[in-house]
C-alpha cells in the first residue's frame, strides 16, 4: 500500500527515529520520551489538517472547532486502524511482537504484579518498534545512513566523556566510565558501531580518501575505549566476528593462496593472543621464596609476618610478605577514619592495595601512600592497577586474584564471572522447580531471592541477582516453552528470507545472541531498547530489505 506523508511528515518521522538513535547510547529519558514522540507521529502523520481546517466554514466557532476535532479524531482512528492491519500482514513484524505478547502471558501465573508490570514498561519498546516501523514508508538509503551517522555520532559523544573520565582517573570502577548508561550495554553500541564503520569503510563508493581515513581514525578509536572498559565480551564478539568474516569472504572467491595465507595470518594472529594471555597468568604466578633471605624486622625493630598461605596473591606477588599487622592498624588510623581491624575486608583491600604498589605492609608502606590512594583504598579499590592501568591485562588480573580467593575461601563475592557460576547454578535450580512455564512475568527478582536465603547463599546480599544470561532469565521466567519461543523470535527472522541475511543485521543479531550468554540483555531500558529498534529498523524499514522486495515484486 502506497504511503505519501509529504516532506513534513517524512521529516518529522525521520527527526522520531534519529532522536531514539541518539539517545540509546545517551539515556533513559531521552528514549522514553522519543518512543512516545513517535508514536505521536504514527498516529498523527498523514492527516490532512490542512484539508480539515478548511471545513465547515459557515458553522458557529465553537461548533466549527467541535466538528473539526471530530474529522481528525475520524481521520486519525482510520490511521491507526490502516497501520495497524499493514503491521498484522507483516509476517516478521508479528513474531518480533510476540515476545511482548509472552511477558503478558506470563501475567496470568504471577503474583507480583507490581513489578510485573514495571517490567511490562520497561519491555513497550518490542511492542511499540515493530508495529510502527512495519506500517511506516522503508526509509531510503540516504535517510538510512542519516539516523546511523547520528547513532555513531553519539556514540562518539558519549565516548568523549568517557575518555575524560579516564584520563582525569575520576573513577573507582571501570565501570564508572560510562556516565550516561551501564558501561556493558554502552560497549555493546561500541562493537556494533566498529562492524558498522568497516562496513561503510568497504562498501560506499562514493566516500572520497578523507571520508575514509576518518572512519579508520574513528575505530581505533573505539578499539581503543573497548581496551579501557576492560569489556571482555566485547572483544570476544569483535575478534569472532572479525575472524569469521574475512574467512567466509575469502572461502567465498579468493584464490586457494589467499585462502592458505588467510588461515597462516589467523593462526598466527590467535597464537599471539594466546601467548599474551599465557604471559599475563605466569606474570601472575609469584616466584619461589627462599625464607632465609627475607628480613625479619621492620625500621622499627617489629617482626614480620611472612605468610604465603593465607592471604593469597595480587599481581604476582604474595599478599602476606613482609606484613606487621600492628603497624599497618596503628599506621591507617592516623591515616584515615575508614576502620581496620583483625580479618575485616577493610584490611584485606589495604593490604591487597600495598601490595599492588610492591610496598611493605608496615608503617612505612603506609607513610608512602598519597592522598589519593588513601582515596581508592576507603572506595575499595583493592589494586593501585585498577585506577592507573586498567585494561585487558587489568581484567585478566582480577580475575586471576578473585579465582585464588574463591579457590582458597569459596567467597565469589566482588567478582564478576565468579559470581555468575552462582546465578547460573541458581538459574537452573529454579527452572527444575517450573520446568514448562517458569513463575511467570513479575515473580522471577522474588523467586531469586527466596532461592538465595534457602541455600544459604555465599553471596552477600548486594551480588543477590538475577540469571546474567538472558536464555536463562526467559527460561526461569516462562519455562522451556518460552524459551523455545523466545529463541523463535530471535532466529525465525534471520532464516526466513535470505535477503535478511545482510552484513548489517547479521552482525548485530550475532552480537545480540553473544551478549546475551553473559547479560540481561532486555531486561533494562538501555538494553531492550537497543535491541528492539536495531531488530525493527534493520529487518522492517532497511533500503537493503525494502529493494529485496522491490526486485521480486518486479520478477
Amino acid at each position: 500500500m502506497e504511503q505519501n506523508y509529504g516532506k513534513i511528515g517524512t521529516c518529522f518521522y525521520i527527526i522520531g527515529l534519529i532522536a531514539i538513535a541518539v539517545f540509546i547510547p545517551l539515556s533513559n529519558y531521552g528514549m522514553s520520551v522519543s518512543q512516545f514522540y513517535l508514536f505521536l507521529v504514527w498516529m498523527l502523520v498523514g492527516v490532512p489538517f490542512n484539508k480539515i481546517n478548511r471545513m465547515f466554514p459557515n458553522k458557529r466557532p465553537l461548533a466549527r472547532l467541535l466538528l473539526r476535532i471530530k474529522e481528525s479524531f475520524f481521520y486519525i482512528r482510520k490511521n491507526i486502524s490502516t497501520r495497524f492491519s499493514l503491521f498484522l500482514h507483516n509476517k516478521i513484524a508479528v513474531v518480533l511482537v510476540s515476545l511482548f505478547i509472552l511477558h503478558i502471558i506470563g501475567l496470568i501465573y504471577t503474583t507480583d504484579f507490581n513489578y510485573a508490570f514495571k517490567d511490562l514498561r520497561t519491555k513497550l519498546p518490542l511492542l511499540v518498534f515493530p508495529i510502527i516501523l512495519s506500517s511506516m514508508k522503508p526509509l531510503s538509503s540516504k535517510q538510512f545512513d542519516t539516523i546511523i551517522w547520528f547513532y555513531i555520532a553519539s556514540v562518539f559523544f558519549g565516548s568523549i566523556f568517557s575518555a575524560i573520565i579516564y584520563l582525569k582517573q575520576d573513577f573507582f570502577d571501570t565501570r564508572e566510565i560510562s556516565p550516561f548508561i551501564s558501561h556493558i550495554r554502552f560497549c555493546l553500541s561500541i562493537a556494533f558501531v566498529l562492524f558498522i564503520l568497516s562496513y561503510f569503510l568497504f562498501t560506499k563508493k562514493n566516500y572520497k580518501i578523507i571520508a575514509k581515513t576518518g572512519i579508520i581514525i574513528l575505530m581505533c578509536w573505539f578499539l581503543w575505549q573497548i581496551y579501557i572498559f576492560e569489556s571482555l565480551i566485547s572483544i570476544i564478539i569483535i575478534i569472532s566476528f572479525i575472524t569469521i568474516s574475512i574467512i567466509y569472504y575469502v572461502i567465498k572467491g579468493k584464490p586457494l593462496i589467499w585462502k592458505i595465507a588467510t588461515f597462516v595470518v589467523i593462526c598466527i594472529v590467535f597464537a599471539l593472543i594466546s601467548w599474551e594471555i599465557y604471559d599475563i597468568v605466569r606474570d601472575y604466578t609469584p616466584e619461589k621464596i627462599n625464607f632465609a633471605e627475607l628480613e625479619k624486622n621492620t625500621s622499627s625493630g617489629n617482626p614480620y609476618t611472612h605468610d604465603t598461605i593465607h592471604y593469597g596473591v595480587e599481581d604476582g606477588k604474595y599478599i602476606g610478605l613482609y606484613y606487621c599487622k600492628e603497624e599497618v592498624i596503628d599506621s591507617w588510623k592516623k591515616k584515615s577514619d575508614l576502620p581496620i581491624v583483625n580479618n575485616n575486608r577493610n584490611l584485606y583491600t589495604l593490604l591487597r592495595y600495598l601490595t599492588s604498589k610492591d610496598l611493605r605492609k608496615d608503617s612505612e608502606g603506609i607513610a608512602m601512600l598519597t592522598d589519593e590512594d588513601i582515596e581508592n583504598i576507603e572506595n575499595g579499590v583493592a589494586n593501585y592497577n585498577y585506577i592507573e592501568n586498567p585494561g585487558i591485562k587489568t581484567r585478566i588480573s582480577k580475575w586471576l586474584t578473585a579465582y585464588q580467593t574463591f579457590k582458597a575461601f569459596q567467597n565469589p563475592n566482588g567478582n564478576s564471572e565468579l559470581q555468575r557460576i552462582e546465578y547460573i547454578k541458581a538459574s537452573w535450580q529454579l527452572i527444575k522447580r517450573h520446568p514448562l512455564f517458569g513463575v511467570g512475568t513479575g515473580d522471577i527478582p522474588n523467586t531469586f531471592k527466596d532461592y538465595y536465603e534457602e541455600t544459604n547463599s555465599p553471596l552477600i546480599e548486594i551480588y543477590r541477582l538475577r540469571s546474567h544470561n538472558q536464555y536463562l532469565s526467559i527460561t526461569v521466567g516462562f519455562g522451556v516453552i518460552g524459551f523455545v519461543w523466545f529463541m523463535f523470535t530471535l532466529l525465525y527472522p534471520y532464516f526466513s528470507d535470505k535477503k535478511y541475511r545482510y552484513f548489517l543485521y547479521s552482525i548485530f543479531l550475532g552480537i545480540i545472541i553473544v551478549s546475551m550468554l553473559s547479560e540481561d540483555t532486555i531486561e533494562s531500558q538501555a538494553g531492550v531498547t537497543l535491541y528492539a529498534y536495531f531488530n525493527a529498523l534493520l529487518l522492517l524499514a532497511s533500503p537493503m530489505v525494502a529493494s529485496s522486495n522491490k526486485t521480486k515484486n518486479h520478477e
